[in-house]
């Protein structure tokens, strides 16, 4: 079945239309992040590539022994509870393991990030997933916690059947960051699992790990 994402219109605010502004943002976004923010565009590795580009205000970070997860959304997290939205973007990024500069080798197919790609839209949702390769910017476990995502390979996972997927097979590049708050960070990722679990009328996590006892689908942690 072939369904792409819905091309964003011109008076959505999470749509850009440039890499230029995410290159931009990555040279001067070297330091730790103290508020939520984030420019990231997934551009399909087509023959005709499409691009759907976001801009983050809203989320938060959380760190555990195995894992950095940045959570962020186009949209409040109150607005995304209430579903009083036409249309939002949200990025999980788990970082795996810290890259060290000038010691740890980079290729095309370095992973050390894992990442969610929920696109909500005209009640319609898309669940995108893979790895890819980031940056760190700050330490974990302080203020605040970036990422410079350097390469990535995403797939669509799972989505509504009226959902369009446009950017199958797709790469996100960009740079984001986020304030350290459990509380936000878990709030988003409830709110954002149920929004997908609701749409598609079956169990789906955002997360793409196991936490608080919850068992994953194959969908969700298929990377």
């Amino acid at each position: 079945m072939n369904r792409p994402v819905p091309e964003p219109s011109a008076r959505r605010t999470s749509t850009w239309t440039t890499t230029t502004a995410i290159l931009a943002a990555i040279v001067v976004s070297a330091c730790a992040p103290t508020s939520p923010s984030g420019l990231v565009t997934v551009t399909s590795r087509t023959a005709n590539p499409v691009q759907l580009t976001a801009s983050f205000s809203y989320g938060a970070y959380t760190v555990d022994p195995a894992k950095v997860s940045i959570i962020l959304s186009t949209v409040p997290l109150e607005t995304l509870a209430s579903g009083d939205f036409e249309e939002a973007q949200i990025a999980h990024v788990q970082m795996l393991w810290t890259p060290r500069a000038g010691r740890t080798p980079v290729s095309t197919d370095a992973t050390n990030l894992s990442i969610r790609y929920v696109v909500l839209v005209d009640g319609e949702v898309g669940l995108y997933g893979g790895g890819g390769f980031g940056w760190p910017k700050g330490t974990p476990g302080k203020t605040g916690f970036g990422l410079n995502i350097a390469g990535s390979n995403l797939a669509l996972l799972d989505s509504t059947d009226g959902f369009r997927d446009l950017l199958t097979p797709a790469r996100l590049l960009g740079s984001i960051g986020a304030p350290l708050d459990e509380t936000v960070a878990i709030r988003m990722r409830d709110t954002v699992s149920q929004i997908v679990t609701d749409r598609l009328g079956r169990s789906q996590w955002v997360d793409a790990g196991i936490k608080d006892g919850q068992v994953l689908s194959s969908a969700a942690t298929d990377r």
